[in-house]
C-alpha cells in the first residue's frame, strides 16, 4: 500500500506572509517615487540658475537706480522713468528684451526673452511683472523715491 502524503508541504513557494512582506516594500518604494521625482527637479532647477541669474542681476541693478534716484514715473504699463543727477534714465521693452537707455541714447540690454513686462504703480510700491518665454513669471515690489513734477513721458 502505498503512503499518500500532502502534496503541499514538498513545494517551496511564496507564502501568504512573503507575498504581504513584498507588497509592502513596493508600496513604500511607489511612495518615494513623487517625493524623489521633487527632489530631483529641485537639484535641477538648482544647477541651471542662468534664468534667475539674469532677472536678480536686473532686479540689483533697478533697486540701485531707485535708491538714488532724484524722481521717478512709469509712462505707459512698459516703461520706468528715473531722473538722476538730471539725468533722465529709462527702462522700457524693446521686443523681446528690456532695455536701459541713458538720456535716450544707447540701448544697454538689461533683460532678455522677455513676453510681457508691466508696471505698476501701487502707492507707495513700484510693482514689476515679468513673463519670460519659457513660461516663467516674475514680480518684483520696490519702494517709491518722491516723486518730482516735469519729467514728462518722451
Amino acid at each position: 500500500m502505498k503512503k499518500k502524503g500532502f502534496a503541499l508541504s514538498n513545494q517551496s513557494g511564496f507564502t501568504l506572509l512573503e507575498s504581504i512582506f513584498s507588497i509592502l516594500i513596493i508600496t513604500v518604494i511607489m511612495s518615494l517615487l513623487p517625493l524623489m521625482y521633487h527632489w530631483f527637479s529641485a537639484v535641477d532647477r538648482s544647477l541651471s540658475p542662468e534664468e534667475n541669474f539674469e532677472w536678480n542681476i536686473f532686479l540689483i541693478q533697478l533697486r540701485d537706480e531707485l535708491s538714488v534716484a532724484d524722481s521717478f514715473r512709469s509712462g505707459s504699463h512698459e516703461r520706468i522713468y528715473l531722473l538722476k543727477n538730471r539725468v533722465s534714465i529709462k527702462y522700457e521693452r524693446y521686443s523681446l528684451n528690456i532695455r536701459r537707455q541713458v538720456e535716450d541714447k544707447g540701448h544697454e540690454v538689461v533683460l532678455q526673452n522677455v513676453r510681457r513686462f508691466e508696471v505698476r504703480e501701487e502707492d507707495p510700491m513700484l510693482t514689476i511683472y515679468v513673463e519670460f518665454l519659457n513660461g516663467t513669471k516674475e514680480e518684483a515690489r520696490f519702494l517709491m523715491p518722491p516723486r518730482e513734477e516735469g519729467l514728462h513721458d518722451q
